[in-house]
C-alpha cells in the first residue's frame, strides 16, 4: 500500500498547503522512504530555502531521518527540532499496522526558542544570517498542537473515507 492509495498526489499537495496556511509551516507528506511525495507552495522563511539549496540540507535531512525513526518504531506523532533550532513535527500513517508514509510540518520556531545563527552561518558559508533569521515565523505550543490536531484529523477522515469501519 502507498500514500496514493489513500489520497492522490493533489489531495497530499492540497494538505501540505492547508498546513502552510492555516499554521504558517512547510507542510510535507512523505513516502514511506522520507522521500517527498507532497509539500506546500511556499515556503514558511525565507532560512529554510536557504538551507535546502546546498550542502546546508543535511540540517533537514537529519531531522528528518532522526524523527522519520521515532514516529515509525512508536507508531505516534512527534515532535523536535533540527540543528538549526526549527521545530518540525511529524504524524506516521498506518494502516493496518503497515507504514505507509507520514506528514508533518517544520520551519517555525517556538516562542521560547532560538535559531542557532552561528551553526546556520557555518553551514550556509555566510558571515550573516540575520536577514534569513529574520523571517523565521514563533509559534506557541498551543498552535503547535492545533497544526498537529488538524493534520491528524484530515488523516483519519481520509482513512475512514477509504476504509470505513
Amino acid at each position: 500500500m502507498e500514500m496514493t492509495d489513500i489520497m492522490s498526489v493533489d489531495e497530499w499537495k492540497q494538505l501540505a498547503n492547508e498546513i502552510y496556511e492555516k499554521f504558517g509551516f512547510n507542510g510535507t507528506v512523505y513516502k514511506i522512504d522520507n522521500m517527498i511525495l507532497a509539500k506546500s507552495d511556499e515556503w514558511s522563511n525565507q532560512l529554510c530555502p536557504a538551507i535546502k539549496s546546498g550542502d546546508a540540507k543535511i540540517i533537514c535531512a537529519s531531522a528528518q531521518s532522526r524523527l522519520s525513526q521515532k514516529v515509525r518504531e512508536k507508531k505516534e506523532r512527534a515532535t523536535d527540532e533540527c540543528d538549526a533550532g526549527l521545530t518540525k513535527f511529524l504524524i506516521p500513517i498506518f494502516v493496518a499496522n503497515a507504514f505507509i508514509g507520514m506528514v508533518g510540518g517544520c520551519g517555525c520556531i517556538r516562542d521560547n526558542s532560538e535559531v542557532d545563527s552561528f551553526y546556520v552561518s557555518k553551514m550556509l558559508k555566510r558571515d550573516d544570517v540575520s536577514d534569513f533569521v529574520g523571517t523565521v515565523r514563533k509559534t506557541s505550543q498551543n498552535d503547535l498542537l492545533d497544526a498537529i490536531e488538524f493534520v491528524q484529523n484530515r488523516i483519519s477522515q481520509a482513512l475512514q473515507s477509504k476504509y470505513p469501519q
